[in-house]
């Protein structure tokens, strides 16, 4: 196109000239002495401004622009959201309800042991239940106490408390997260006892006197069973076996 431009423009000029030409033979021949000087000057001005003036640019359809590939286009996957939460450290959902509690036995030394209960507000842990074990010369919590597994997703807190003496009794509680406190759901205590946890049953072992006795040397033992049926403890079973065996020593006879 630029070439195109430049030969029509050549063109354009060698007319100019050759008219020029023309023009300047008819002034020289018309001319009077003095004006030829005046009718040059004014002819090759307006030769100059001819050459001067813009030639116009060619007119038609502007190119099409090339499209340049970018790829192979995908479909944009989204991710499915994966949760964020983290369980609280040492957090134990007691009644597997989403909300998360922790327990804890902390020994004080001379003051006793204490078992607290604490609550997960999201942000930080909260006391909502303590039990004080007292004077350790009088009682103390035993360090089987914490939280048991019940049915199928549901953890209630056993708290042993033996009082020391020589009659060495045992006081066992069970307690229950409602969702704002714990309540008591079990309780029993007894003369040199002792407790299991079989399943969702727990065993109570203790010493009764009949005769009498000395109270070291009890003739019987006493076995109580008691079921976690989902809303309470219910008796199941219960034993008396005697201590000693073949026949029954004097302090143990009506």
């Amino acid at each position: 196109m630029m070439k195109r431009l430049r030969i029509i423009l050549t063109s354009f000029s060698i007319l100019l000239m050759a008219s020029l030409a023309c023009n300047l033979d008819k002034i020289i021949s018309d001319s009077e002495p003095g004006e030829l000087e005046t009718s040059v000057a004014a002819t090759l001005d307006a030769f100059s401004a001819t050459l001067t003036q813009e030639a116009p640019l060619p007119t038609g359809t502007p190119p099409t622009p090339i499209e340049i590939p970018t790829g192979t286009q995908h479909p944009t996957v989204t991710p499915e959201p994966t949760s964020t939460f983290t369980p609280p450290p040492e957090g134990l959902s007691l009644n597997c309800d989403g909300t998360y509690q922790r327990v804890r036995l902390v020994d004080g030394g001379a003051s006793g042991k204490t078992l607290f209960v604490d609550h997960w507000t999201g942000a930080a842990w909260e006391e909502v239940w303590r039990v004080e074990g007292g004077d350790p010369m009088n009682q103390q919590i035993e360090d089987t106490a914490g939280p048991y597994l019940f049915g199928d997703c549901q953890y209630m807190v056993i708290v042993p408390i033996r009082f020391s003496g020589s009659g060495a009794i045992l006081e066992l509680k069970i307690y229950a997260w409602n969702g704002s406190e714990m309540v008591e759901g079990y309780a029993h205590d007894g003369v040199h006892g002792d407790w299991q946890k079989l399943g969702d049953m727990i065993t109570f072992e203790e010493s009764i006197y009949l005769y009498d006795e000395p109270n070291c040397c009890p003739c019987n033992r006493q076995y109580l069973e008691h079921s976690w049926d989902g809303t309470d403890f219910v008796q199941t079973g219960s034993l008396i076996s005697p201590t000693y065996e073949g026949d029954p020593p004097d302090y143990c006879q009506p």
